[in-house]
Formats: structure tokens, sequence, C-alpha cells
């Protein structure tokens, strides 16, 4: 979301800063640091659409999806869930933390949300620990953070929500201390994307804590930082999905990956959408057992395991397999994958 209450010049003015890929890296928040422990999910960076307030949740969430296994459009997301109160109508069901939750329900994703509603402020001690949990697990989260200087709460939002200016994907951390460590240390480091450029971001949670004052009152980010996480916290782990069968951990990587089509019914002329290429890999398998591919091209089929759902058979000979789907699916699709064992394997 890209409300700012500042001058239309002033606004201009400091895009590039928020958004701009060489701005970011130039900070040096794109240099992987050398750590002896990590947890990153498979996904990719892209850019989001920045109109009708700004994709930035819809494409978080879809991100967040990928490295379970599941591909859904920017557009999608906002076709799942109802126009958040306090959003302007023109913004067209904008994903915002009154919402997100129907979102995820619809969408059939398994989440766990920060309980921002109940828990005392500020938030930042217990959040962490939510962040680094959920991670350390190989759930990723979508957090929604505060810009330095920003008024809140946006739009005409009731705390606790609209105290944050943009969503994200927080794909994975980095440690130097073992992951079965449940202490959250200053060094230990953030990976996610920013919604708008195509590389990785590297944050260290010493530089993640930020003030805000109340409502009407701007944002006051520590350690020098465009970004942070404020006393009220905000993010939701995708664990999975909403599917009583078990499967196996499958992970999803699309081509073209940089950008989709924007087909937001909200621009004079949407643009049309392409086929999109997707590749798998299963995870955690055992040689010799055979194991099926089932996909489903809408939210609302998923997850009927008939036989017509069934994409591809395999026996696995490592514990890893890759599968690239020979059928394309569309641009503007909910398309997920399933690996699961086939009900006639049998172990070599």
């Amino acid at each position: 979301m890209l409300r700012f209450i500042f001058a239309p010049v002033v606004v201009e003015a400091m895009l590039p800063y928020m958004y701009n890929e060489s701005a970011v890296c130039e900070m040096g928040a794109c240099d992987k640091p050398n750590m002896k422990y990590e947890k990153i999910m498979k996904s990719q960076a892209g850019q989001q659409w920045n109109d009708a307030g700004g994709y930035c949740g819809s494409w978080a969430i879809g991100r967040a999806a990928l490295t379970k296994g599941a591909y859904i459009d920017q557009q999608m997301v906002r076709d799942h869930t109802s126009p958040s109160p306090g959003c302007p109508t023109s913004h067209n069901s904008e994903i915002l933390t009154p919402n997100i939750e129907e979102a995820f329900r619809r969408l059939k994703l398994k989440v766990e949300g920060f309980d921002y509603k109940n828990l005392p402020t500020p938030h930042q001690p217990e959040f962490f620990k939510f962040l680094k949990k959920q991670l350390v697990a190989g759930n990723p989260v979508t957090w929604f953070i505060m810009w330095n200087g920003q008024t809140y709460p946006i739009y005409d939002l009731q705390l606790p929500h609209g105290v944050y200016g943009h969503v994200e994907p927080v794909i994975g951390i980095q440690s130097n201390h073992p992951l079965t460590d449940e202490t959250v240390y200053d060094d230990d480091t953030l990976v996610h994307f920013d919604d708008n450029s195509k590389t990785t971001i590297y944050k260290p949670f010493s530089t993640l804590s930020g003030d805000w004052s109340g409502a009407g009152h701007r944002s006051q980010c520590h350690s020098g930082s465009r970004y942070c996480i404020g006393p009220i916290s905000y993010g939701w782990a995708v664990q999975g999905f909403l599917d009583d069968r078990e499967a196996l951990p499958l992970s999803l990587s699309i081509n073209p990956w940089q950008s989709e089509p924007d087909v937001a019914p909200t621009k004079s002329f949407p643009a049309k959408p392409i086929q999109i290429e997707g590749t798998l890999t299963a995870e955690g398998l055992t040689s010799g057992v055979t194991y099926d591919i089932y996909r489903w091209d809408s939210a609302e089929d998923a997850f009927n395991y008939e036989d017509s759902y069934k994409m591809h058979t395999f026996t696995a000979d490592s514990d890893t397999y890759v599968y690239q789907d020979p059928k394309t699916f569309s641009s503007y699709s909910a398309t997920y994958y399933r690996c699961v064992e086939s009900s006639t394997s049998t172990v070599v």
C-alpha cells in the first residue's frame, strides 16, 4: 500500500528511495551474510502492481504460497476476500489486516497469525519470537512493516489495525546459533523480498524495531532504517493448505517470474493474462516409493483427489524430485500442486 500524507511532489521524490533496487543494494541489504545456520524457503522475488492502493498484500501471499507448491495471482487473492472497512472503495479489496484472514481461508491456505489484537504492546519481543519460530519451521511469514516517517493509522482504519504501510513475504532466517535455539539474537538475520525489486534482502533483528506514539503521529524507525516493525506488530505464517491429506514438502518456481500482467479491474485497460510454466521440487521422499502429483486450477476445486486431477506418477530414486509441468497455466489463476504417496505404492 502506498498512501502517504505528504505533498504529491514529496511522495514522488520518496518512492525511488523506498522501492529502487539499486538504492536498497547500495545500503548493503542485498549482500547475503556468511552465517553458520540458515533456513531459506524456495520462492522468487519480483514486482507487485502499484495501482489500487498497491498489491503488496496480494503479492506477498502469492510469493509465500510458492514455497508450499501453489501459484496465486495478485488479483485472484483480492477476488477471494471482501473490502476492508476503512479502505477506499476504489482500492478493489486491497489486502489489509481486517480482510487478510478471509483471503487465506477462501484460498485454502493454512496459516497462524500473530495475536496483535490481544497481546500487550509493545509487541516486538513476542513478535520476533513468533517470526523466528515460524521461519525455522519452514513457514514463510507475510509481515506488515512501518515506513519511517509515515503517519498512522492509514486510510480510515481503526486501531489496532492500520499501523503499517507495506506488506512483504519473509522467506527465511540465518543465524550464528543452532536453529534449535529459540532465543532471538540481535544478529539473527531475516530473509525477505520487498515486492518491488528482483533481489533478496537481508535484515538483522537489531535493525527491526521502531516507535509510534499514537494516532496521527509519525513512525520512527531505529538504526537509520527506512522500514521497521512497530509496537503493534502484524504477521501471518503460511503453514500449508487446508487439506486433510498428508503430502510431501513441495515448492513451485514459475517462468516468467519477474512480474505478472496487471489484470486489475480498476485499470482502464487491464492487461491480458499470459501462460506460466511451473517447475516443482518435491522433498522428503523415500527411495523406491511411488508418488502422485496432483494439480488443481482453482481454489474451489482444490483438494479433490479424483484421478482427473492427477498430473504425474513417479517412483523416487532419491529424497528429492524435480518435475517440470508440461502443461502451462494462466497468470490469472490460483493453481495448486500436491505430491502424495500413491495408494498402490510399495517400498522396493
